[in-house]
């Protein structure tokens, strides 16, 4: 039983990094991806927080040669972007979007309230910049997407049948702990009225 709880673990770890949200692969166009958004989630900041704590992790995974930048600083009302680097040949970016809900400029990544925080300026100038507060992180992910032409990785057949097996393993865990819980219970309270019943019977002597 050990070795299955172990084998389940390991494999949960590896199919969470390469299979979901943020398992694509961006074209060799893009050079470098960088955020930057409040330490909170308040502000409008929680998309942002969310995109790069469940969602980035597969970005990097599925493209581990590609530079990423963070910077988070300690002001709500500060901005809460995302910046893509693209190579400078002009056919392989892709066509700008009419979406209201996106934002781009030309100017490099704003100063952050926050310098611990922050690395050392990059004085380049991104391809894109999204404004992504009060976005959510599947919101900042269709963006990316769109703006960058990424490629989704679907999971492969052996990968839906192994997220099958861990979804089959929590189902007969669950029913485990709640018989387990169950008989703990009921054992409990035997014990409680074999208690109640020897003070009864001492107390009639």
């Amino acid at each position: 039983m050990v070795n299955i709880v172990k084998r389940m673990r390991k494999l949960r770890e590896l199919l969470w990094i390469r299979v979901g949200p943020g398992a694509l692969i961006l074209p060799k166009e893009v050079t470098k991806i960088s955020m930057e958004f409040n330490t909170k989630i308040i502000g409008g900041h929680r998309g942002a927080r969310k995109f790069w704590r469940e969602m980035l992790p597969r970005i990097k995974y599925r493209n581990p040669a590609l530079p990423i930048q963070i910077s988070r600083h300690s002001d709500p009302s500060g901005p809460s972007l995302l910046h893509i680097y693209m190579s400078a040949n002009p056919g392989s970016q892709p066509a700008a979007t009419s979406s209201p809900a996106t934002t781009e400029t030309s100017t490099p990544p704003s100063g952050t309230p926050n310098p611990r925080n922050t690395l050392t300026p990059d004085t380049s100038t991104p391809t894109h910049s999204i404004d992504i507060k009060m976005k959510g992180e599947s919101e900042i992910l269709d963006q990316l997407i769109e703006k960058t032409g990424a490629v989704v990785i679907q999971p492969t057949p052996q990968e839906l049948g192994e997220l099958e097996e861990i979804k089959e393993f929590k189902e007969r865990a669950e029913k485990d702990r709640v018989d387990v819980r169950e008989k703990l219970m009921k054992e409990r309270r035997e014990e409680e009225l074999l208690r109640l019943a020897r003070g009864e019977a001492a107390a009639a002597t």
